[in-house]
This record gives structure tokens, C-alpha cells and sequence, in this order.
């Protein structure tokens, strides 16, 4: 496991492997791991209308269009602990000129199909996202139940206090965009690098690996592809809006923040924004994450989103032994990697 000391100055050892990763890419993973770990562990013992005001500021806590390319950047990091794939990618090279192989993944990110070792690949990632919505789900779940539990309770049948006010906090913390600080960085790397578990199931088929091939899960390995080419840094972040975006997944956030929002609009008692809170900020976002993965899937429609800022880029650990971008790689007739890129 590599110690990131301070996101501002993100480094691992120069003895150890990795490869560079875009700021905005490594923040996008940073917000989706940092959401379904705060959602996911959100308790349904309600016992005020002040603990479910709490509650529902964090689950309500993610920007859709930013979460969409989180899920593909965190798959991505999983995918680069695949051993098998980055030497698929280094004898990629030996036939195709890193830069044309890169055009390529940003023009079409399903090549990466093309690639040995993509199924083991998009395994991890696959994982990797069930990992983080499965105990969102369940969240939601629980939540949702209580909404039901707590109308024994005199205090969830008071009215809500400033409706109008709650529902405009709720959608200006919808559209703020997550900023990792230091802390955020070392755990998202303890996260999407974390060794896969025995019991964690695959959706489908794909090949080798149980990999079930998903738009994002295809995304997240195409992604990974372009850092082990050098291609996925600060310099190449304008080029990767293709690969970090996926239609359907980026509705189904979109929808769910909408239904939320319409939810909300209507509550009346506390309770019900109990309700609100467990199937549409809890349940619908955990089903748009499997779905993601390979489970089914709910419609959806857009609503509008900002732009994000720009941050400096980041160095990501990946699976096993030491790499550099295959552009470095180049000069070496074997067709081996350079030394690991360290910032």
C-alpha cells in the first residue's frame, strides 16, 4: 500500500510502481469513494427532526455529472491493479505507436476490448463499484424502513421546518463539486487499491475473470489503459471527456437527484422526508452504482450541472510491478517499461 503524503504534494516513493493520473480524475474518484462511504454508513436510528436534516444533507451530498466520472475513475484505479492487463497494454505498444493507440481510446474508449488481458481488468473494476454500492443499498434499505418505524413517534409527524429552505440547501449541496483535501487522497488510494475479497461477485459474462463488460466498466479499463500510456495526466485532461462520461449512468444520477428533489417539494412530516432521503438520495443512487457494475438499471433524464475546476495531477499505484508511461517505454527495443513516474 503507498502512503500518500499530502494531496497537494501527492507522491509515492520512487521505488515504488505508478503511473499519473489528472487532478480533476483523481478528484472525481476521491468524491465517489468519500460519498458512499459517508452515505452508506448513514444510521436509521432517527430520533429528531435534526438528525434526519443531518442525514439528508449527506446523502444528498454528490454532483451527478461528478459522481458519473467518479464511478469510471475509481473502476479505473482497480483495473490498474491488474497485472495481466498491463502487460496486455505493454504488448499493445509493440505493434501500434503509444500515441495512436491513446487517439484511439479517446475516440472509441470500447478498443480497449482489443487489449489481453481487459476482461481481468474490468473484473476489478466491476468489483470495485459493487464494493462501494452494496452498503449503500442497504442503507437505503434500512432508511426507507424507518421511515415507517418512526411514526410511533410523535416527533416524525410535526411539520417540516422551512420546507422551501430545506429543499433549496439540499439542491445547492447537489451542485457543489467535491474537493479532496489530504486525508481524501490516502484513502481513496487504501479503497480502489484494496486487494479483491472471495466473496465479491461478478454480474454477466466477459471472458476471463467472470468480467461482466458494462459501458463504465469498459470506460474505467480504457481509462486505465491511457495512464499506462501516459495519456490520463494533467497535460492530456482535456482529452479524456469521452472515456470519463457515460450517457446512461450519468441519467440515472441526474434522475435520482431529480426525484429527490420532487420528493422533497412535497413532504409534509418528517418522516416522509425520512422517505425521500432512503429511496431517492439512498436507494436510487446505490441502483445507478450497480447498475454501472452490471446490475439492472432505472431510466433517466438529465437536469443541469456546473463545471468543475481544475486541479494539478496525481500519482496512482498500480498492480505489481514497476511502470511508466509506455511513452517512455518507446526507446526500449524489448518493449519493457522505463523507470516508475513519480511526482
Amino acid at each position: 500500500m503507498v502512503a500518500v503524503s499530502g494531496f497537494a504534494v501527492a507522491r509515492q516513493e520512487r521505488s515504488e510502481p505508478g503511473v499519473s493520473l489528472a487532478r480533476d480524475v483523481v478528484a472525481a474518484a476521491s468524491a465517489f469513494e468519500t460519498y458512499t462511504r459517508g452515505a452508506g454508513g448513514i444510521s436509521a436510528a432517527f430520533a429528531d427532526g435534526g438528525g434526519v436534516s443531518e442525514a439528508l444533507a449527506k446523502g444528498a451530498a454528490y454532483q451527478p455529472e461528478q459522481l458519473d466520472a467518479g464511478m469510471i475513475a475509481y473502476g479505473a484505479i482497480a483495473a490498474l491493479q491488474e497485472p495481466a492487463f498491463i502487460d496486455g497494454v505493454r504488448r499493445a505498444t509493440r505493434d501500434t505507436p503509444s500515441e495512436v493507440l491513446a487517439a484511439r481510446l479517446q475516440d472509441d474508449p470500447e478498443s480497449v476490448l482489443d487489449i489481453e488481458g481487459v476482461a481481468a481488468a474490468a473484473s476489478r473494476a466491476q468489483a470495485a463499484l459493487l464494493k462501494r454500492g452494496a452498503p449503500l443499498d442497504a442503507t437505503g434499505k434500512a432508511v426507507r424502513k424507518a421511515a415507517y418505524d418512526i411514526q410511533r413517534q410523535d416527533w416524525s409527524k410535526g411539520a417540516i421546518v422551512d420546507s422551501a429552505g430545506r429543499l433549496a440547501k439540499v439542491k445547492a449541496i447537489s451542485a457543489a463539486f467535491f474537493n479532496p483535501d489530504d486525508h481524501d487522497a490516502g484513502r481513496l488510494i487504501q479503497a480502489a487499491t484494496a486487494p479483491r475479497e472471495g466473496g465479491e461477485r461478478t454480474f454477466g459474462g466477459g471472458g476471463e475473470g467472470g468480467a461482466a463488460f458494462t459501458p463504465v466498466t469498459v470506460r474505467a479499463a480504457a481509462l486505465a489503459a491511457l495512464a499506462l500510456l501516459g495519456a490520463a495526466d494533467d497535460d492530456h485532461v482535456g482529452e479524456l471527456d469521452n472515456v470519463m462520461h457515460e450517457e446512461t449512468s450519468g441519467q440515472c444520477m441526474k434522475m435520482a437527484k431529480l426525484n429527490l428533489y420532487q420528493c422533497l417539494a412535497v413532504a409534509g412530516p418528517q418522516y416522509e422526508d425520512v422517505f425521500c432521503l432512503g429511496q431517492h438520495a439512498l436507494s436510487d443512487t446505490a441502483q445507478c452504482v450497480n447498475a454501472a457494475a452490471g446490475a439492472p438499471r432505472a431510466p433517466a433524464t438529465p437536469i443541469p450541472t456546473a463545471a468543475p475546476r481544475r486541479m494539478p495531477g496525481f500519482t496512482i499505484p498500480v498492480g505489481g510491478q514497476a511502470v511508466a508511461s509506455v511513452a517512455a517505454a518507446d526507446d526500449d527495443p524489448d518493449g519493457g517499461w522505463g523507470p516508475a513516474s513519480a511526482k
